[in-house]
């Protein structure tokens, strides 16, 4: 069993694909988030920061609309960044969401055109 979740406080898909799934009521798989405002709009030529800060807010608004937050039910995150040297710049950021105990993380280098930062994540309720 799965149900989707859609929050109007993020993007809607821009392809084939939910928000989140919640799989058995208690893991839920967010989609990669980029930096998009709820109404779809790229957030285009913002620096680093300002992308990755809208990725995370749109992070939390689909964690806690499937009833989670990411400082409490984040297991597992995925980031893709399109410069690896960025890593340290998205961390500052990314620590302010993820609380005193993260979860766990993979950072993967990608070739984005349009976009510096995508981030997904895994949460188990």
């Amino acid at each position: 069993m799965k149900r989707a979740v859609q929050t109007p406080k993020a993007p809607l898909p821009a392809g084939t694909y939910s928000q989140a799934i919640v799989t058995s009521g208690t893991l839920v798989f967010i989609s990669g988030q980029t930096p998009r405002f709820s109404d779809g709009q790229r957030l285009i030529g913002a620096d680093f920061e300002a992308q990755a800060l809208q990725a995370m807010e749109n992070l939390k608004a689909i964690a806690e609309a499937a009833g989670g937050t990411l400082d409490t039910h984040c297991a597992k995150v995925t980031v893709y960044l399109r410069d690896i040297e960025d890593r340290f710049a998205f961390d500052r950021v990314y620590a302010k969401y993820v609380g005193k105990t993260p979860p766990a993380r993979a950072i993967v280098q990608s070739n984005f055109v349009e976009f510096d930062v995508e981030v997904e994540a895994i949460l188990a309720l």
